[in-house]
């Protein structure tokens, strides 16, 4: 979790922009971070691991008092893309 935190710190990204965080590797993700401690609320946006968040199912819980949860934020996924892209096509084309 004292990762998580030191990466909220140096690893910020903007969100929807998962290649900002790619530098970091390739299961790397621009995530929502969202977590309490000691009664202090932090909502930030930093490049995170995706097996972390997906090994964690979202949830940040830890034995330091922290409490949340965190979540690939990044830009639209292959399968939606290719499903809105198809969309677009066939409105343009009923189109003319």
């Amino acid at each position: 979790m004292v990762a998580l935190v030191s990466a909220g710190s140096k690893d910020l990204c903007t969100p929807g922009s998962d290649s900002e965080c790619a530098r970091f590797g390739a299961n790397m993700c621009c995530a929502k971070i969202n977590y309490t401690f000691n009664g202090d609320n932090q909502d930030f946006y930093a490049c995170a691991s995706r097996p972390g968040i997906e090994y964690s199912n979202g949830q940040i819980v830890d034995q330091f008092g922290f409490s949340g949860n965190w979540y690939c934020a990044g830009a639209v996924s292959g399968i939606a893309f290719s499903s809105l892209a198809a969309a677009v096509a066939v409105l343009s084309a009923l189109n003319f």
